[in-house]
Formats: structure tokens, C-alpha cells, sequence
């Protein structure tokens, strides 16, 4: 890899701004859940369009039986086009639009993720938070760590 195709690395792997990073609750245990931080496709876009402009990546999707949908992404680094693939799941809503929405959100971001966008964020360390079970929802908006070893600075 030569300087630039590093630089570039770099620029998509960078940390998102805290704003930019949501959270949804996973696991639950009595009153706490775990939050579970991501970013959504627009920033995922966003980052790819910053990064390698906008004639500088591809995306294709493929809907599958089950309605998850395999996103391949392309982008270019160089002049070598490189491809990644990844499935993502339907969501629970009760449009199939939105399911089938979701599922293709969800396996871009996943694709983006082997490229470096956004992984820092599966390794953050666990966070618990206060849960309403009843009303499904975070009862105060979870917060990133402070930057450090376990989250860059943005």
C-alpha cells in the first residue's frame, strides 16, 4: 500500500462525530439494556462520498428469499476497483417496504464495515444503561466514552 492508499485507509476508518453515532438497546437484563452504538446509512454515504467521491465507490444489492439483501460495494482505491459483501437482515416493521428497506441499509453499512467505516465501533467497551422495558426505549440518551484508547477522538 503507498502513502496515498494509506491517507485514504485513514479517512474511512476515522472515528464519526459523537452526533452522528446512535444507539439501539440489545440485550436487556431487569431495568438495563445494552446500547448498542451505530451510525445509519446516510453517514455511511456521507462518508464514502467524503472519502472517495462519488464516482469513487459502487453499491449493487441482491434480495434474498428470507428478505435479507447482500449489498456488494466497490470502491476504488488507486486504480484497482476492490469489492466487499455483506448481508443484512429485514427489520421488524410491519411495511414489507421498510423491511426490505432496512435489510438493504443494514448490509451496506456491514459491507462499509470491511472497509474500515465505522468498525471502531464494535469495539467499544460494553455499555448498560437505564431501559424501559414497557415503553422500549432508553430512559437518558446513551453516551460514547470519553476519546481514548477505547474510542478515538473524532
Amino acid at each position: 500500500m503507498n502513502n496515498n492508499d494509506t491517507d485514504l485507509m485513514e479517512r474511512l476508518q476515522a472515528p464519526f462525530a459523537p452526533g452522528a453515532i446512535k444507539f439501539r438497546p440489545g440485550a436487556t437484563s431487569g431495568n438495563r439494556a445494552l446500547a448498542l452504538p451505530y451510525v445509519d446509512s446516510r453517514a455511511v454515504q456521507d462518508r464514502l462520498d467524503e472519502v472517495l467521491g462519488v464516482a469513487g465507490w459502487q453499491d449493487s444489492y441482491q434480495l434474498l428469499p428470507d428478505g435479507s439483501a447482500v449489498c456488494t460495494l466497490r470502491v476504488r482505491i488507486g486504480e484497482e476497483w476492490i469489492t466487499k459483501q455483506d448481508v443484512g437482515s429485514p427489520s421488524e416493521q410491519p411495511d414489507a417496504g421498510d423491511r426490505m428497506k432496512s435489510a438493504f441499509s443494514d448490509s451496506l453499512k456491514r459491507a462499509a464495515v470491511k472497509f474500515g467505516v465505522g468498525r471502531y465501533l464494535y469495539r467499544l467497551a460494553p455499555l448498560w444503561v437505564d431501559y424501559d422495558q414497557a415503553k422500549k426505549r432508553f430512559l437518558k440518551s446513551p453516551q460514547l466514552p470519553p476519546p481514548g484508547p477505547a474510542r478515538p477522538a473524532a
